[in-house]
């Protein structure tokens, strides 16, 4: 079953409550813990979701509505990892970044007109997307996080429990 545009927009609003009670209250120990060392932190995880309502997921939804038909450049995420920003990585910045990022992105879509959905541009990893298939994309991103920042905490319990 496709999830509808007001079911899509509701997964991106809550995204932010339910990363504040995944996260909000755990010690630096749980955030840095990497379930192996080539995964991200739950830390990480959340600053790249800073990072990209900021700089990949809004922008290119932002260029489907002003151009036509863009060609958008992939993200190496690989490359952020070892660039990224560190200096506002305390878990309440984190959040707080993230809440602002998010209502910024959440902004635009009241903006919409039903022909801005159907707008449409090319990436090399997804082929041609209309500005609806890129909400859905976007929703699962944030899905995706969301059971990564679970696995990693499930992981980090098992490991605190074993060592006891």
């Amino acid at each position: 079953m496709n999830a509808t545009r007001a079911q899509l927009i509701t997964t991106l609003q809550q995204t932010q409550s339910t990363l504040t009670r995944l996260t909000s209250t755990l010690p630096d120990s749980a955030l840095d813990f990497r379930p192996s060392p080539d995964e991200w932190s739950i830390r990480e995880i959340l600053a790249h979701l800073v990072d990209d309502d900021m700089f990949v997921m809004r922008t290119r939804l932002e260029r489907l509505l002003r151009e036509d038909n863009p060609s958008l450049v992939p993200h190496d995420e690989k490359e952020w990892h070892s660039q990224r920003n560190t200096s506002r990585d305390k878990i309440d910045e984190l959040l707080s970044d993230f809440a602002v990022q998010r209502a910024a992105s959440l902004g635009i879509f009241a903006f919409l007109r039903e022909e801005d959905w159907t707008r449409t541009g090319y990436h090399p990893e997804y082929g041609n997307f209309t500005a609806q298939e890129w909400l859905a994309h976007w929703a699962k991103h944030d899905l995706t996080h969301i059971r990564q920042i679970e696995a990693t905490l499930d992981a980090y319990n098992r490991q605190a429990s074993e060592s006891q």
